[in-house]
């Protein structure tokens, strides 16, 4: 670590490490967080006197802090970084499921999953600052939609391995096992990661460090004062970032669009399993093609903002968010007991969420914001994507309960939802990253 890097090779290898460092980290967030959604079925059964709503708080408080802590350690993150903050929260991500795996306290399980919920807000944010930090602008869709394939399979993982734990062992083991894992991937993550290009003997990577915030965006004239240095320039920066008027409408997007996520991320093993009949591993197992799918999604979308509309994002949000309306809307029609059909629009939906999610909330926040501001606006992009999850678990609980287990009614509401985050994404069509033309 004492050597100095100079050549293109020495770069090139640098970031493949820092890329599936990230990615590794990410993913294994997903295994102590989307287990829950496999859970859940199960813990409905220990516990039949706790309504849907009641048992759909739990993600949903894990949602509010989650939210209120993508502004807190977003800010925080631009001045410590993603090696200290990320490996803090697996850390703390691996205590409280393994504690969750031992209560049987409704309210310690509420306490559990909101501690959960703040540490892994300090995720996404740090990715993309970092990401964006290796990696000149030019490629940044292609680079984000790569490496959000870390949550797509982080996903998958985290649902298989949950289904076969519940199946085998009970839903305690979903949450006892993936603690476990965390550990040493946090002491991985804490060794060999490196925040900056600078910190290892490279000049900036990025492109648009040194490019000015545009008038109309900036909204005043904090531009200049965010260069300073400490505390003085995160407030500045901060500043400037909440009087970034795309940003918010991006903001807004993102909280429909992460309406319909969730809702799907939450609520699809239970769908398999009450409405097509699915056993518990066997709805696991089939749920993993909303991420498995979604992950082409990314993919597609980030190479198709980058090559086919000019580095402009929002034209492929707004296309798959029209589509993903549709296929909310289909779901309504496939009858009881289709569980294959059912699998193949879930896939569907999947590639559609994935594109819009990895977008709005990576290539398109670093995009409009200042250039030194990425943590920051992404957690401000993040905390109204998470508070759109708030809605997805215990509004969704209350829609089930107040339809009486009829799923119409939720998935009329995500095509609504899709179609409002469509509309804004129009509104902003032709915004691109500072200095592209």
């Amino acid at each position: 670590m004492n050597a100095t890097p100079k050549s293109g090779a020495e770069l090139r290898s640098w970031q493949l490490r820092i890329f599936w460092l990230l990615w590794g980290a990410y993913a294994s967030y997903y295994l102590c967080r989307v287990n829950f959604a496999v859970a859940q079925p199960m813990i409905l059964r220990e516990y039949p006197d706790w309504t849907s709503a009641q048992v759909g708080m739990i993600p949903s408080i894990y949602a509010i802090f989650y939210a209120a802590g993508q502004i807190i350690n977003g800010t925080l993150g631009q001045r410590y970084g993603a090696r200290r903050m990320m490996t803090v929260a697996l850390l703390v991500a691996s205590i409280t499921n393994l504690l969750f795996s031992l209560t049987s306290s409704y309210v310690v399980m509420l306490g559990l999953w909101s501690i959960n919920g703040f540490a892994q807000s300090a995720g996404w944010s740090l990715l993309i600052q970092t990401i964006s930090n290796w990696n000149s602008s030019q490629r940044r869709g292609t680079v984000i939609g790569l490496v959000s394939t870390c949550y797509q399979v982080g996903n998958v993982a985290s649902w298989l391995l949950a289904g076969m734990l519940c199946e085998a062992m009970g839903w305690r083991a979903a949450f006892a096992v993936p603690s476990l894992i965390l550990i040493p991937m946090a002491a991985v993550f804490y060794l060999f990661l490196r925040d900056t290009p600078e910190e290892v003997g490279f000049g900036p990577v990025r492109d648009d460090i040194a490019v000015p915030q545009a008038a109309p965006q900036a909204g005043s004239g904090h531009a200049a004062m965010a260069e300073a240095g400490g505390w003085q320039s995160t407030w500045n920066i901060l500043v400037l970032t909440l009087s970034n008027r795309v940003l918010w409408i991006l903001a807004i997007g993102f909280f429909c669009m992460n309406s319909v996520r969730y809702t799907f991320m939450n609520w699809s093993v239970q769908y398999m399993a009450d409405f097509q009949g699915r056993s518990i591993k066997g709805s696991a197992f089939t749920a993993v093609v909303i991420p498995l799918i979604g992950s082409l999604g990314a993919i597609s979308a980030g190479w198709a903002s980058d090559n086919l509309f000019g580095k402009r994002r929002a034209p492929v949000c707004a296309i798959m968010l029209v589509g993903l309306a549709g296929v909310c809307g289909l779901f309504s029609y496939i009858p009881q007991g289709q569980w294959m059909l059912a699998t193949a629009v879930l896939g569907v939906a999947g590639f559609l969420i994935y594109g819009p999610d990895m977008l709005m909330s990576g290539a398109a926040t670093v995009d409009v914001s200042h250039p030194r501001a990425a943590s920051i606006a992404t957690g401000l992009t993040m905390c109204f994507g998470a508070t759109g999850a708030i809605f997805s678990g215990a509004g969704i609980g209350w829609l089930r309960d107040r339809a009486q287990g009829n799923w119409g009614l939720v998935f009329w509401v995500l095509a609504g939802l899709s179609l409002v985050s469509a509309l804004l994404m129009v509104s902003i069509w032709n915004a691109r990253p500072k200095g592209s033309k």
